[in-house]
């Protein structure tokens, strides 16, 4: 399963209040505004928590939600969400550019690796169609189609990597049964980096590669979880002879175990994963 957690991660990650995610994606206790200790003892329900339906508004208003005549929904270009995630491409891109410009260094070529899901493809409409509930078949139909759009900027900024001499690799946690819609959804939004099984990597665990065999097991015995599993494949890219100068994408588990100089998270309120 791609996401542990749902529902109960959208109360507990979403403190938006009126767009209070900026610049991470990770907003604070600090960012939330306090109340007078005597006015929070003395208000009924002062310990209920906020309702649903109230942080799912706040997220459409985050994405600058758009309900298209097809039914889909799509994120507007000048969301608050867009900005947010326009500040972390553009501190990536100048680190990239700077990587690029040092080239190969100690016989390791510049690398990035990038998360897919809400990192390079938007699931904003998946989320929506399905009340921010995941099931594996629903989403596996829906990323089947091949049709999501971009995550505001990324495109570009992968084909910019390229350009600079960085080598772009793409590191997801969906199973390997969806590995050409989501190759193909790449290059249909624009993404003109190698898309191949060296560049593409998914989680395979009825058949794993031989590093991921030897660090997770396979089939019934695989013992790693989302983050093992991508601090491995990172390890594994770097023992090819690349240096990862950065990794991207937009949860923390994207990052735990290291095999990257710098990380650049993307702002993702609708969900967690571990």
């Amino acid at each position: 399963m791609r996401w542990n957690t749902r529902i109960a991660s959208l109360a507990a990650t979403v403190a938006l209040a009126g767009g209070a995610v900026y610049g991470t994606g990770v907003a604070s206790a600090e960012d939330a505004p306090q109340q007078p200790a005597a006015a929070a003892k003395s208000r009924p329900g002062a310990h209920e928590p906020q309702n649903i339906a109230d942080l799912v508004t706040q997220i459409d208003r985050y994405y600058g939600g758009t309900k298209n005549a097809d039914g889909t929904w799509s994120a507007a270009a000048d969301s608050p969400y867009a900005h947010d995630v326009q500040r972390v491409e553009k501190a990536a891109r100048k680190h990239l550019a700077e990587a690029g410009r040092k080239g190969t260094r100690h016989g390791k070529k510049p690398a990035v690796v990038l998360d897919v899901d809400d990192t390079m493809l938007l699931t904003y409409d998946y989320e929506k169609a399905t009340n921010f509930t995941y099931g594996t078949k629903s989403f596996t139909d829906y990323v089947s189609k091949a049709d999501r759009g971009p995550v505001h900027g990324m495109p570009e900024l992968v084909n910019y990597a390229r350009s600079k001499g960085v080598e772009v690799f793409f590191l997801t946690g969906s199973a390997e049964d969806v590995r050409a819609p989501f190759a193909k959804n790449l290059a249909k939004v624009g993404v003109r980096t190698p898309l191949d099984r060296t560049h593409l990597f998914l989680k395979d665990k009825a058949n794993p590669p031989a590093y991921l065999k030897e660090a997770c097991g396979a089939g019934d015995a695989w013992t790693c979880d989302g983050a093992q599993y991508k601090t491995a494949t990172r390890k594994y890219i770097e023992s090819r002879g690349f240096d990862l100068v950065a990794s991207i994408g937009d949860q923390d588990s994207d990052f735990t175990g290291g095999y990257a100089d710098r990380t650049f998270k993307l702002p993702n309120p609708m969900y967690k994963v571990s």
